[in-house]
């Protein structure tokens, strides 16, 4: 068996004219051999039969022979016969290396857990950013065990199917590998939703071999056209994925026949300019529809992705199909991604960081630098790797990528930190913009910088995609303010801790102190003051944990001071005490309106007892609800009929800057007289007027009426009740 695979290396490596040395592949083979001994994987298979498969694999993809070396021996380190030396001294350091570094990725599993996803993937950064190749065997061998998936537990097969969906399918897509994409999410698909891909694939069956018959008349009408103009081509169907097809159909709510790309054609040409070409001819020849051409190769996806894609009706109202038009190495690339990149780099073993085509290689490199620096969580780094993506230029020309709903404060600093330091305007299209506009594709972006700007401000970080503009901004604030910010912090946290029923010296016990940093990430007291200084966390939250660690030591002792407190408050009045208010089962009772949700008359109420305040009134909707233990401490609570009250409630308006804007509001208060309790009005970096504006009401009705008056007023964009 083991001969019989070797050979068939051997022919995959001529085919795809891999230069080799069968002595290297004998004694690779041997000593694996050697550290492997009568090893067995799932099902009986031999190990070492295992190794050489995944080195065929390695080998279609055509990246070199060192890699496919290292294939053969990638599992001889979990082996205590495993020698780091005797391996470098034998196949030299370049081959060393990457079993070495292959190994460590075998560590990754999938569990759900979001702290170790996050480490998981931080391995898979740093792989890619030291040797692709690593991360491109991993990704072989990943693709044989999936092939193999069913022969193993149900159980297994969904983890593993889920950790091909989570981590090893998006990192093919973004290293432009679409063949193994592809193919890895077919497998997985049909595990974690058999029903949906039975169904698929029985309704392709249906209507194959009516859309093959139109595909192959199209293809012959295609070429006919092509060769008049003597433009030389392969042309080919391409069918679409089966998870392809069900991301398309929940996408655009529809079945089957609402997917004009089911079947496409793919056009493949000696040159970019037989690739305008051809695409002219099909303009000519079809109706395209509208909005469904895509250039990728004016604007190229970050994976090096390249094809021109346009959607085209059929003669005499034949079903509309995908056209797909590219040269030979844009198809290369299409398929095989970076790897296909190694096919330029000859006498070269290693991409180099600097070639200007990686640009997701770059990218990847110094999310790995900022995810140290900021231990960003698991789902902020995938949406910023594998989510959604913008591409926009510089005045200049130059492509840059950012991830959907990035603005240009992103861009500026993903140009250089001290564009970004220094940014007092921007510019899209040639026209002036508020720096929070969110970019979109083909913008053209110009950064207006000033010698004398004041530099970023925490309102910047509300309006920041990517983590690396985000630690920037967060970077140069704490270095200018850090003093201040450890004294702000600091009395911050001891009025905190003065308004907790707990004295202090007894939550400020080292052990406690010791839980709160672990919890959050810091290494000194100092460095907690910083960060609720600066506003990053809140001193609240530092002292709440604190009380959780005390508390699970004195739980007993805790609740009794909590039922002794309620016990001597709950029957009391106050003047805060709302007449409108009626509890059932309990009279003359302490009533507090919840200033988080400000209920009106009219509003849903829950009622919640309190530590040591008696009753507190929320709207059935206040998010803060969640948070409390409802079930246990709630009371119900109802609304009096006919009680002449006035309840205090804020509105929040927003309007388009202008003079006088801020006073007609007031008016129209005024007009319905409405009285005042509190007002401000402040513009923000968009050039709106923010008010925030505190009435008292009587009902819900009333206040409706009111926020009706005041969405009249002109410039007037927003009016809500506050949260």
């Amino acid at each position: 068996m083991t001969e019989k695979l070797i050979k068939n290396l051997i022919e995959v490596l001529n085919k795809e004219k891999v230069k080799y040395d069968i002595n290297t592949i004998n004694q690779c083979v041997e000593y694996a051999d050697k550290i492997y001994g009568d090893s067995k994987r799932h099902k009986g298979e031999s190990t070492l039969d295992h190794s050489i498969k995944v080195a065929s694999i390695v080998a279609e993809l055509k990246i070199g022979i060192n890699p496919v070396y290292a294939a053969i021996m990638h599992e001889i380190t979990k082996f205590e016969k495993y020698n780091e030396e005797e391996v470098q001294i034998l196949f030299g350091n370049d081959i060393s290396e990457m079993i070495k570094d292959s190994s460590k990725l075998y560590l990754l599993n999938y569990t759900g857990q979001e702290k170790v996803e996050a480490e998981n993937l931080r391995k898979m950064f740093m792989a890619i950013a030291k040797d692709i190749r690593v991360v491109i065997i991993r990704l072989a061998d990943r693709l044989y065990n999936m092939r193999n998936i069913f022969e193993e537990p149900t159980d297994i097969q969904i983890l593993k199917a889920k950790e091909t969906m989570q981590v090893y399918a998006p990192i093919a897509h973004r290293l432009g590998m679409s063949a193994i994409k592809s193919e890895l999410e077919d497998i997985s698909f049909s595990i974690l939703h058999p029903d949906e891909f039975n169904n698929i694939k029985a309704e392709i069956e249906k209507i194959k071999n009516e859309r093959q018959e139109h595909i192959n008349l199209r293809i012959k009408e295609i070429k006919e056209a092509l060769d008049k103009e003597n433009i030389v081509a392969k042309i080919y169907g391409r069918p679409k994925t089966y998870y392809s097809i069900y991301r398309k159909m929940a996408k655009y709510n529809c079945d089957i026949d609402g997917l004009y790309d089911l079947y496409a054609v793919r056009i493949i040409v000696n040159s970019i300019k037989d690739c305008y070409t051809a695409l002219g001819i099909i303009h000519e020849k079809y109706k395209p529809m509208p909005g469904r051409f895509k250039d990728y190769i004016a604007v190229p996806k970050t994976n090096m992705y390249q094809s021109l894609h346009t959607t085209v009706f059929g003669i005499e109202n034949s079903l509309p199909f995908e056209v797909q038009i590219r040269t030979w190495d844009m198809h290369n690339i299409a398929d095989y991604g970076v790897a296909a990149h190694f096919l330029y780099k000859e006498g070269k073993s290693k991409i180099s960081a600097s070639d200007e085509k990686l640009t997701w290689l770059r990218k990847t490199i110094e999310l790995e630098k900022e995810y140290e620096e900021s231990g960003e969580d698991y789902e902020q780094l995938k949406t910023e790797l594998f989510g959604d993506e913008v591409f926009v230029f510089t005045p200049k020309g130059e492509i840059k990528s950012l991830p959907k709903g990035s603005t240009p404060i992103d861009f500026a600093y993903l140009i250089h930190q001290h564009i970004g330091n220094t940014m007092t305007g921007a510019k899209i299209n040639g026209k002036m913009v508020p720096i929070t506009t969110k970019l979109k594709n083909t913008d053209i972006v110009e950064i207006v910088t000033s010698k004398t700007a004041k530099g970023p401000n925490l309102d910047w970080l509300k309006h920041v995609k990517t983590t690396s503009a985000k630690n920037k901004i967060v970077s140069y604030m704490k270095k200018q303010n850090r003093e201040d910010n450890i004294e702000r912090g600091e009395s911050l946290f001891d009025k905190e801790l003065a308004r907790n029923q707990i004295d202090r010296e007894l939550l400020m016990k080292d052990k406690y102190i010791k839980l709160m940093l672990e919890k959050f990430n810091f290494n000194t007291l100092e460095d907690c003051f910083e960060n609720i200084g600066f506003g990053v966390i809140t001193a609240k939250k530092l002292v709440n944990k604190l009380v959780e660690e005390y508390s699970k030591e004195h739980k007993a002792e805790i609740e009794s001071m909590a039922l002794e407190k309620e016990a001597k408050n709950i029957n009391k009045k106050s003047k805060d005490d709302h007449e409108g208010i009626v509890v059932e089962g309990i009279d003359n009772c302490l009533v507090k309106l919840a200033k988080c949700c400000s209920p009106l008359p009219g509003d849903d109420i829950v009622g919640y007892i309190s530590v040591g305040k008696g009753v507190s009134v929320h709207r059935a909707d206040c998010k803060n609800l969640q948070s409390l233990n409802i079930e246990q401490r709630k009371i119900n609570v109802s609304w009096k009929e006919k009680a002449k009250v006035n309840y205090q409630t804020m509105l929040k308006i927003k309007a388009n800057d202008r003079a006088g804007v801020a006073m007609e509001v007031l008016k129209k208060v005024q007009d319905n007289k409405i009285l005042v309790i509190n007002f401000s009005a402040k513009q923000n970096t968009d050039r709106e007027c923010l008010m925030d504006i505190t009435v008292s009401i009587e009902s819900i009705e009333e206040l409706q009426k009111l926020m009706k008056e005041i969405r009249k007023v002109d410039s007037v964009f927003e009016v809500r009740r506050a949260k």
